[in-house]
């Protein structure tokens, strides 16, 4: 059976002194590093967070940015094509004034060559009505 003496009170004694030195020897200083890897995990988990936070800030900056140069290039491709559809208007308006003055000048040029050569055959028109009324009158 158990027998309670002083022994019994030694070895609590013992114990007690054991657990107080394991205590200030291994258990607190222990204790202590795991804090502080807590401590810096919380901190690099915290920064891991910031830079997070800062690449989606970033990625929704360049996005919107790139969203705004398709837009200026859809707006610059839009004004050229007006401004070439314009351009073309003027070159085609142009061209057809000067096909139509090249026309009238043509027309005008014909004119006056239709008149010179009426002029012509009317005069050889007279001339030969004079000379066919000569032959019918000698005849």
């Amino acid at each position: 059976m158990l027998d309670l003496n002083i022994t019994l009170v030694f070895q609590l004694a013992n114990f007690l002194i054991a657990v107080f030195v394991l205590n200030l020897i291994l258990i607190q200083p222990v204790r202590d590093i795991i804090k502080k890897r807590n401590g810096v995990i919380d901190e690099m988990t915290g920064v891991a967070d910031t830079f997070e936070k800062q690449a989606v800030a970033r990625l929704a900056d360049y996005e919107d940015a790139l969203a705004r140069a398709r837009q200026d290039a859809g707006n610059a491709r839009k004004s050229g094509r007006e401004d070439a559809v314009l351009e073309q208007q003027k070159i085609v308006g142009e061209a057809r004034q000067n096909a139509r003055d090249a026309l009238d000048e043509a027309r005008q040029n014909a004119r006056g060559a239709a008149e010179v050569t009426l002029a012509a055959l009317r005069r050889q028109v007279a001339g030969l009505s004079a000379g066919l009324v000569g032959r019918l009158i000698k005849g």
